[in-house]
């Protein structure tokens, strides 16, 4: 898979201009959503819209928002041939680390040929030398119908998540179509002059209802670390990357259903298997035993031998349950850290070491917790926390594992949140040696702490 991120760099570079732009195009007056005024965003003053508080929304040009936050009690469109670029971030203006954050109070729609990017993190624009992440939430639900790409990340969204059509077609590899050319992010993002290929993704976002994506024909297609509430169907996708339909380390209530994708659904550069608390059907049933990382992935790299075997799909019933305690201890905030947001916020990025012990897994890792949050002025805070943990022990085993936690905090201290293995496969030379130890360990779990003793439930198996 080529590497499909708006590069930081520029994305910063773009940022520092759209802050400097004049504000969108708006235009108030009834809306036929039942609301009392539409603000309007035709890309005109450099397609910015300001921070503040809106009753709805609909964008029709290509528009940014690069600061502070952006309210939408109602519904939020996505004109058929418009963009919207909720990524590229310009908070703080003197410095930027994230965009703006958008919070939906109704349902997003992205129209026939429309791009829309929303929500950034370190796997997107807000990565080094300035990690962050805005955390995103729509209400209700995010249709897209015929869109030409959908990108969303680090965000919740409360309803269902629906992709139907579109994509540009399978040349979009090489093709690149001029609205998505038209974001700087995109036509720079894997260098100057070296375009983005298109692209729908969703990736380290919680959906309330199903996550659904049919008949999409594009590029590269991504669905990684969801937690998805209720079903994820995949079905009719065809793609021109051969590396293209990653699914892999959500965590699904209700069914996994995989049926006339091309290329199958694989693992991609590496990834933990799907955890899914239903079926498994299609391409993606329980059964199914893949290479991880893909054959596909390893040549596009030009990396010998192969990855180890591994099932892409678990099923939750499958995984036994533990407890243990996670104790983690502050070494040090980040040089530059904390940083103040436009809109009262903090970021926050700090270096943990921490423990864990109990029936599960245990194991120390004297600096291994990165962990990166926004606080609220309120006092509340919104987190991610990766954790690696070099020489950590399971079942008798010993090996490398990481996680990715998911959680919130209180104004007055109290923490919850989830967490997914994230450890992904290995390559071994043609199979001359064993994997390394807890290689194929996969599982979730919950937490609940409280001045950084978290009290850990664990959900773990082998794939």
């Amino acid at each position: 898979m080529k590497l499909m991120r708006l590069i930081p760099a520029l994305a910063l570079a773009l940022s520092g201009v759209l802050v400097s732009a004049g504000a969108a195009s708006a235009e108030k007056g009834p809306s036929n959503w039942g609301h009392e005024d539409t603000y309007r965003c035709d890309g005109s003053g450099g397609g910015v819209v300001p921070p503040g508080s809106y009753d709805s929304m609909i964008v029709t040009g290509v528009c940014y928002m690069p600061t502070g936050n952006v309210n939408i009690k109602g519904d939020l469109k996505i004109a058929p041939g418009a963009l919207l670029d909720a990524v590229s971030p310009g908070d703080p203006t003197s410095g930027p680390v994230v965009p703006a954050t958008v919070v939906v109070g109704g349902n997003v729609t992205v129209g026939s040929g429309a791009v829309l990017l929303l929500g950034c993190s370190p796997n997107t624009s807000c990565g080094p030398p300035n990690p962050g992440i805005s955390f995103d939430r729509v209400q209700g639900n995010l249709t897209a119908t015929g869109a030409l790409g959908v990108v969303v990340h680090s965000a919740s969204i409360g309803g269902d998540l629906s992709l139907n059509g579109g994509g540009g077609g399978t040349d979009t590899c090489v093709d690149i179509p001029p609205l998505w050319l038209s974001d700087p992010g995109l036509a720079n993002g894997e260098g100057p002059g070296m375009p983005v290929p298109v692209y729908s993704d969703v990736e380290d976002s919680s959906i309330g209802g199903d996550l659904t994506v049919a008949n999409l024909t594009s590029c590269w297609l991504g669905s990684l670390r969801n937690q998805i509430s209720g079903d994820a169907s995949f079905k009719n996708n065809v793609f021109g990357d051969p590396d293209a339909t990653e699914i892999g380390n959500n965590l699904i209530n209700g069914d996994l259903a995989c049926f006339g994708n091309n290329p199958a659904p694989q693992f991609g550069d590496g990834a933990a298997p799907d955890l899914v608390g239903g079926d498994g059907s299609g391409q993606c049933e329980f059964d199914t035993v893949l290479q991880n990382p893909s054959a596909e992935a390893l040549a596009m790299n030009g990396l010998a031998g192969v990855g180890i075997n591994e099932h892409f799909v678990v099923s939750t019933h499958r995984l036994r349950t533990y407890f243990g305690l996670h104790v983690s201890t502050n070494l040090g905030t980040l040089p530059g850290y904390p940083v103040a947001t436009e809109s009262g916020d903090s970021i926050i990025a700090d270096l943990n070491s921490f423990t864990l012990s109990g029936t599960g897994i245990t194991g120390t890792a004297s600096s291994g917790e990165k962990y990166l949050a926004t606080a609220y002025p309120d006092g509340s805070q919104s987190f991610v926390a990766y954790d690696t943990c070099d020489s950590c022990t399971f079942d008798g085993q010993t090996g490398m594992v990481t996680l990715r936690a998911y959680g919130t905090t209180t104004p007055s201290g109290f923490t919850t949140g989830t967490f997914l293995i994230t450890s992904a496969g290995t390559v071994v030379p043609n199979g001359a040696i064993p994997p390394p130890p807890l290689s194929t360990l996969t599982g979730y779990g919950k937490f609940y702490s409280f001045d950084g003793i978290a009290f850990v439930i664990e959900h773990l198996g082998f794939g």
